[in-house]
């Protein structure tokens, strides 16, 4: 396994090389400034509880404004917002649901005597913050009516209120922090992230993220992740801290859960905490006695090290590229082919390789005169055989190993598998996909944990979730716009981690940009001495590889420090190169 570190490398580098503003409005992009510049987004360094309070010199406008910032708090029912109404609109007020993230706010006044104002609100709907803290990716416009009346010197919003709550998008930024909820793929061999934005201190209050690690996946994850948690499990107290470090978890409602879900549990529980910069070791009790009689001093992350869901395995195989219609692996001084048909071939138009390097999924032409296209598999150096062929056949992607390849042929998506009882090749249903993005698919990348898929159709990235039900099928389920500022210019995408995204764009302007899964918009990555078009973009946790007009390009942070700039793979600086990376 490679460090846990390295996974986590490429998101903290690119967010210290970002050469582009982040616009988050409706209708935002990536501007075409490759220079430095500051980095507005959702991301900081620590949260702040800065909710503001009433001031007796506030006018209507200001009070509005505050209002909007104090909403962030959610303690007590938005106590800290109700400040700034009247009782009767604080008691019509039905604050629970989801909140809206606004930006560009303006505030207008439409009519004014000494003792009331009513005035027009609009905003930017940049993001929709769920009840259970997930945050998913918005746009439009949102327009609403306030009243205003004065109570002795001070003014107060007396309504009407439209349910759930606004969010100034600042004061968002500045009180909330992401966390990673994890839960288990159906196989229990994997973590899956569930990304849910915590107020202020409660990001690093182990009781609130157990809490809520309990309650179960977000709704669009339930039908693909499975918990350790049985049905009617909860925490008997707050988590407490050790004297020498650490903390206590005393759970009830475990009953005779198996061995293995106990271990998933405690998997679960720790890589979470451990993603929190919660430390160990991490004592879970279970109904009174240890989960695990073995682990009665505590969990460590070495003990559910197989879980770690930033490892990847470890692999001799570096980068490779298409050129000429053959599969090349890229050395210090030259491509040279690989072993086997994929290198001597003259029609490999796309290729992807495992993580662990032993397999590879290719495109190739096939004779005939339509030109037809087939997708075959086989040990990386070694013989292929076909799986699918078509007209049109998208870049293969394996999925949590090396026995499952995912393509789309055809524009229909489809699953092969190898198990203990042979091959298989099914179609996984995607009707969905139309309700939120039309075109052709031309991308489908399934991330390292095997549930999320990206796709591209018709240029817009979307993301959804493969979901299996109890008949076995496989389909695309919850799919939604991945970032509303990356516009319908997508060509090519990879997962640097199950996290994190990296799209090719054909622009000009922030050809290559970042994404997280976790509801924030897409961020420009340096583009200075990139040469668009680029057509062809992978990645893994410390190095991204581009294919622009010249031949291929890294951007990397291989000794710890990001790069400032792209550097030229001088074996690969072939036109019309493509990288392939396991």
């Amino acid at each position: 396994m490679r460090a846990r570190g390295g996974a986590r490398g490429i998101v903290a580098a690119v967010a210290t090389i970002i050469a582009a503003l982040l616009v988050v409005s409706g209708c935002g992009s990536i501007p075409d400034d490759s220079s430095p510049q500051p980095i507005k987004s959702f991301q900081r360094e620590a949260a702040t509880n800065a909710a503001p309070a009433p001031q007796a010199d506030m006018d209507p406008e200001a009070l509005v404004r505050a209002f909007l910032k104090s909403t962030v708090d959610p303690d007590a029912g938005h106590d800290a917002a109700r400040a700034f109404l009247t009782p009767v609109a604080s008691q019509q007020w039905d604050d629970r649901g989801d909140a809206l993230i606004l930006d560009e706010i303006s505030i207008f006044v439409d009519q004014r005597d000494e003792d009331s104002v009513r005035m027009r609100l609009i905003g930017d709907n940049v993001g929709t913050l769920k009840s259970d803290g997930q945050l998913l990716p918005a746009s439009g416009r949102v327009e609403t009516t306030l009243s205003l009346t004065r109570q002795g010197d001070q003014w107060r919003i007396d309504g009407p209120l439209p349910n759930g709550t606004m969010i100034d998008r600042d004061q968002f930024a500045n009180t909330y922090r992401p966390v990673s909820l994890y839960f288990s793929d159906r196989t229990g061999r994997h973590l899956v992230p569930d990304p849910r934005w915590f107020y202020a201190g409660q990001a690093t209050d182990p009781t609130a993220l157990v809490n809520r690690l309990i309650a179960g996946p977000a709704t669009d994850l339930a039908a693909a992740v499975d918990s350790g948690f049985p049905s009617g499990a909860t925490l008997r107290g707050p988590v407490v801290g050790l004297p020498g470090g650490g903390v206590r978890i005393d759970l009830s409602g475990i009953g005779n859960a198996s061995n293995r879900n106990r271990t998933v549990l405690a998997a679960q529980l720790v890589w979470t905490l451990d993603g929190a910069d919660i430390s160990g070791p991490y004592v879970i009790d279970a109904d009174g006695a240890p989960l695990s009689a073995e682990r009665a001093s505590g969990w460590q992350p070495a003990d559910v090290r197989s879980f770690d869901p930033d490892a990847v395995p470890s692999t001799d195989v570096g980068l490779n590229i298409v050129t000429g219609g053959a599969l090349r692996a890229v050395t210090e001084n030259a491509a040279v082919p690989v072993r086997g048909p994929l290198g001597t071939s003259r029609d490999v138009r796309a290729a992807t390789i495992s993580e662990n390097g032993d397999r590879v999924a290719a495109v190739r032409a096939v004779g005939g005169s339509d030109r037809r296209l087939e997708c075959v598999i086989g040990d990386y150096g070694g013989n292929v055989g076909p799986i699918a062929e078509g007209a049109s056949i998208t870049r293969p992607s394996f999925g949590s190993d090396e026995n499952t390849v995912w393509v789309v042929v055809d524009g229909r998506p489809l699953q092969w598998q190898r198990d203990d009882d042979g091959t298989r090749t099914v179609p996984v249903e995607a009707s969905s996909i139309p309700t939120v993005a039309r075109g052709a698919i031309t991308e489908m990348q399934i991330a390292p944990d095997g549930v999320r898929a990206a796709l591209v159709v018709g240029g817009q990235v979307v993301f959804a979730i493969l979901s299996t039900n109890a008949e076995g099928q496989v389909s695309l389920t919850s799919p939604r716009i991945a970032a509303f500022n990356i516009g319908n210019r997508a060509v090519s995408l990879d997962w640097a981690s199950p996290t994190t995204l990296v799209i090719a764009r054909e622009a000009p302007e922030s050809p290559v940009v970042q994404l997280s899964i976790d509801g924030t918009p897409a961020v420009g990555l340096l583009s200075g001495n990139v040469s668009p078009p680029v057509r062809a973009v992978v990645a893994n946790s410390s190095t991204i590889y581009v294919g622009d007009q010249r031949g291929v390009l890294r951007l990397g942070s291989d000794d710890g420090q990001p790069d400032q700039y792209w550097t030229e793979v001088e074996p690969a600086m072939i036109p019309g190169a493509i990288p392939v990376l396991p």
